[in-house]
């Protein structure tokens, strides 16, 4: 007995001193911080934009401006053989307007040789200074380019309405005149039309009615 028990001791502190076989090591506790959480998610600026870039984007070419193409000028000028009918506007540059309405022959008592009456028509439409309407930019026409400026002589029974003549009136914008404008011409002379000729170089020429 005495040899039993200090052998069954020894065993017993042997057993004490070793870590037990069925008890598993410790697992280390893994813990993810705050930065590495971001750092794993993919960053809002990484991505790619929904939409993309105005600048980027291939903007369509500009429609030609209606300005570049080519538009018809206002102002006609009259040239030797071409007429506009009784009627017909000349318009100069937006600002003026002129047609010759009628024509005829008449007997203007205080005038020498035969008449020609010419019915015209002027408008200021924009003209901001004002026009003053003379009868010196007038002339009639014959076949062999003659030419036949408008009377100089103020009879006794001119013809009314009377086309304005230098008489110092300015017309405003939105004002017309409309009158008869007294040609003398010589007996038997042969007529094609009637011309206005501004200092400017404005020009044009109408028919005279098929009676005279």
């Amino acid at each position: 007995m005495k040899r039993l028990v200090p052998l069954l001791l020894l065993l017993s502190a042997c057993t004490v001193g070793q870590p037990a076989a069925s008890t598993p090591p410790p697992v280390p506790e893994i813990s993810l911080s705050a930065g590495a959480t971001e750092a794993a998610s993919p960053s809002a600026t990484d991505s790619p934009s929904a939409t993309p870039s105005g600048t980027g984007s291939t903007s369509p070419s500009p429609t030609p401006s209606e300005s570049g193409s080519p538009s018809p000028s206002l102002t006609q000028s009259g040239s030797a053989g071409s007429f506009r009918a009784p009627g017909e506007v000349l318009d100069l540059n937006g600002e003026v307007t002129i047609t010759v309405l009628d024509s005829k022959r008449a007997t203007v008592n205080g005038h020498r040789g035969n008449q020609v009456l010419a019915m015209v028509k002027t408008c200021n439409v924009s003209a901001a200074s004002g026009i003053e309407l003379t009868w010196d930019n007038w002339v009639l026409l014959g076949p062999d380019s003659e030419e036949y400026p408008a009377s100089t002589v103020h009879g006794s029974s001119e013809p009314t309405p009377s086309y304005p003549n230098g008489e110092g009136r300015l017309y405003k914008p939105g004002q017309c005149a409309k009158g008869w404008i007294v040609f003398d011409v010589p007996s038997g002379a042969q007529l094609s039309g009637v011309r206005y000729m501004n200092s400017l170089g404005d020009s044009a020429q109408w028919r005279l009615s098929a009676s005279i």
